[in-house]
């Protein structure tokens, strides 16, 4: 009798250690991706938002998502990002909206806007507690699955001319990209894009007066702070900018229901930890800036009143050439509504 209960016991935990292997062999499954950012290998979009959210995934899935980690022009170039992933190529990617935005217009109203339209609050509020997220996915339909990643700290503006009014800047020749180009032309400057590569050049050879570009960390690494004479806020031509994780229908389709939370919940993370990181290194930056005998300047209030009225006309007038630019522009004045007065009661005068 215990030599047959020794041996059911013995019979029963083989079942047991066969079951559980079995299982576990189940949950490894390992899902390997080809991913790309849209800009360089070196820099703040690699380091505060492609490599937290790459070292995120892994983390939390326990090494069941493995990644390839690829810079812009490496699989593709940075503009060929969507296509890319739409066709499988790539598994994922860190995409600018700003490259795709001759194909889906709305990108524009749902990236960043001039004139201090959006702020900080507004966009992250939008994004990850309205309708910010549900409208990116109905934009681009089928064709890829789409979160939120990466935001940038606030981006002001050099010149070699001084600016204290907006009727200071009739005239000046300015280096801009998407919607700012017709806010600064609004200003009366005289408005040219030109690759972030060229603008250092551009402004030692007076081919141009003015630019906007990213935060003081980057702009100080490209060497504005050594062509320019002033740096001038608020940033007028956008307060934050941000990107998006974009991921092939197939690739997401193809994992388990916890590594796609992994994968979104990553994202989330990526983006709050990587803004905080990269702001950081803008506020010792800006610091740079000022010492470096750049003077310092910042448009009155009055002045901005007058700038947010500007930019509101563009993008009114943008919505009635787009049905979905449209809903997009509804869906933040109906949020800036309601946000605004609240706001005002609980933020501290200065």
């Amino acid at each position: 009798m215990k030599k047959k209960f020794i041996i059911i016991c013995f019979v029963t935990l083989v079942l047991f250690n066969i079951f559980s292997v079995c299982s576990f062999s189940e949950d490894k499954e390992v899902f390997h991706w080809v991913t790309q950012t849209c800009h360089p290998l070196v820099g703040p979009l690699w380091d505060y938002v492609y490599k937290i959210w790459a070292d995120k995934v892994i983390e939390m899935s326990g090494g069941r998502i493995q990644m390839d980690l690829h810079a812009s022009g490496e699989i593709v170039p940075g503009a060929e990002i969507y296509p890319a992933v739409r066709d499988g190529l790539l598994d994922a990617a860190v995409n600018s909206p700003g490259y795709i935005v001759g194909r889906f217009p709305a990108l524009e109203v749902m990236s960043t806007l001039p004139g201090g339209l959006i702020e900080f609050n507004d966009l992250i509020v939008w994004l990850y507690g309205a309708e910010g997220s549900d409208l990116m996915q109905e934009l681009y339909g089928d064709d890829v699955i789409v979160f939120p990643l990466g935001i940038t700290p606030s981006e002001s503006f050099w010149t070699n001319k001084k600016v204290e009014k907006l009727e200071d800047f009739k005239g000046l020749k300015f280096r801009s990209a998407g919607v700012a180009m017709e806010f600064w032309d609004r200003l009366g400057a005289s408005v040219i894009m030109i690759p972030g590569g060229e603008i250092v050049p551009a402004m030692q050879r007076k081919l141009i007066d003015a630019t906007d570009y990213l935060d003081p960390y980057m702009d100080y690494k490209l060497g504005l702070h050594e062509v320019s004479k002033y740096y001038v806020g608020p940033p007028e031509h956008m307060t934050n900018n941000n990107y998006q994780l974009i991921i092939n229908p197939k690739s997401w389709e193809a994992l388990p229901d916890d590594l796609k939370a992994i994968v979104k919940n990553a994202a989330t993370a990526a983006s709050l930890e990587g803004y905080c990181k990269w702001s950081v290194k803008s506020a010792e930056y800006f610091d740079k800036i000022k010492e470096s005998g750049v003077t310092i300047l910042k448009l009155s209030k009055e002045e901005q009143d007058k700038a947010r009225e500007i930019a509101k006309e563009i993008i009114e007038e943008r919505s009635e050439q787009d049905e979905f630019y449209a809903k997009t522009w509804e869906s933040w004045k109906n949020l800036l509504s309601t946000l605004k007065p609240y706001n005002n009661f609980t933020s501290f005068d200065k």
